[in-house]
């Protein structure tokens, strides 16, 4: 089915602001009329990040589509429609013979974040009370033959459906996880701002790129080499000058390299644009974005360029390579230097992290460095016989 002839599509809008700018919102349009409740949605997810509403709302376009060439409502779907859904997903459309090729098939976290979105949406409709139906949880594994109850569906393990298809997914892209001396060099060298370099240092020393464009003047000490960011995954944003979030110390040439940039081309940036951010990143290049804060697009972007011209391949090189760098030099040092007791505690605590679960996917189980510490560590007590 073309874009043209589907019912439900994802288009962008424009509104003015109370101050009288413009801001642009994606929007769900039913034959070209918005949606009201999906939007209301759709706007709560965007708060926070424009492009987050964008891609929850365009999944939702492809869920309502397929419930529309079935014939059902959203309002009116249940647990056997979700799961038609991500067979349709999985598989393609057995009524009309149109099945997904093999080497087209969707990854597992894309599979994933559809059902993130289809539960997340029901819950919050259920939520603002949109139906004159009473919610329930279900309470055992026996669900109705046809309910028509919002918590039905959102309480419904799918899990498992993708869980069992994993063998016929496509492997997932190889990416460059971790960073060498080398490779860290080498990028710091490939890019064309101040600014770059620096956000890039900042993700080495183990933040998330959010929380490193969230950053503020009054969020960073320069004497004594001190930063916090303004938000951070899982936590409540910073509201009435109190910040919580972790602070982290920052080496000497990366705070050097910061300053430099604050006191030139931000400075630049900030007189000639005539914005006053608050923000410690901000667009350079002239034009109406110019002081407004760096958005997470344009330094992806940047870091992918900067990839390609040092000779890397820039589609191997994600902007949390640096977290996960920061994490696996902690767990080096614990192997090689037991001594100084860096425990998992520590290190959970220097990177913001609930759970010490969190720091098994950090963990490199081909790191070199690790393998020889333990293993001289196992012959030095065996009284270096090999057994």
């Amino acid at each position: 089915m073309s874009k043209k002839n589907t019912r439900f599509r994802l288009d962008r809008f424009q509104f003015e602001t109370d101050s009288g700018g413009i801001i642009d919102r994606f929007m769900i349009t039913d034959n070209q009329i918005p949606l009201i409740e999906p939007n209301q949605w759709i706007e709560m997810r965007s708060i926070r990040k424009i492009s987050t509403g964008k891609e929850y709302a365009g999944k939702l376009v492809v869920y309502l589509n397929y419930l529309d060439r079935i014939g059902v409502e959203y309002s009116e779907a249940n647990n056997q429609h979700v799961r038609g859904f991500l067979n349709h997903l999985l598989y393609g459309d057995f009524k009309d013979l149109k099945l997904r090729a093999l080497e087209i098939a969707l990854s597992y976290s894309t599979l994933s974040k559809y059902i993130v979105v289809v539960t997340e949406f029901y819950k919050w409709l259920d939520q603002i009370g949109s139906t004159n139906m009473m919610f329930r949880t279900r309470q055992n594994n026996i669900g109705a033959k046809k309910s028509f109850l919002y918590g039905q569906i959102y309480t419904y393990d799918y899990k498992y459906i993708i869980d069992g298809c994993l063998p016929r997914l496509r492997g997932r892209r190889e990416y460059m996880k971790w960073y060498d001396e080398k490779t860290k060099k080498r990028l710091c060298s490939g890019f064309l701002t101040l600014r770059d370099e620096a956000v890039f240092r900042l993700t080495l020393e183990g933040f998330r790129i959010d929380e490193v464009l969230s950053m503020t003047f009054d969020s960073y000490n320069a004497a004594e080499r001190l930063i916090q960011p303004k938000r951070s995954k899982g936590k409540a944003d910073v509201r009435y000058g109190y910040n919580s979030l972790r602070t982290v110390s920052l080496p000497k040439n990366t705070c050097d390299l910061l300053n430099r940039y604050i006191e030139t081309e931000r400075m630049s940036a900030e007189n000639e644009s005539g914005v006053i951010s608050q923000y410690l990143f901000i667009n350079l290049n002239r034009g109406r974005f110019q002081g407004c804060v760096l958005s997470y697009g344009n330094y992806r972007k940047s870091l992918q360029q900067c990839a390609e011209r040092v000779g890397l391949d820039p589609s191997t090189i994600r902007t949390h390579n640096g977290r996960s760098t920061k994490a696996m030099e902690f767990l080096e040092h614990q192997a090689l230097h037991p001594e100084d007791g860096i425990t998992d505690v520590i290190i959970a605590e220097s990177f913001g992290w609930r759970s010490l679960d969190s720091i098994k996917h950090y963990r490199d189980h081909n790191n070199q460095v690790i393998a020889k510490a333990v293993s001289d560590k196992l012959h030095k007590k065996r009284g270096g016989v090999d057994n």
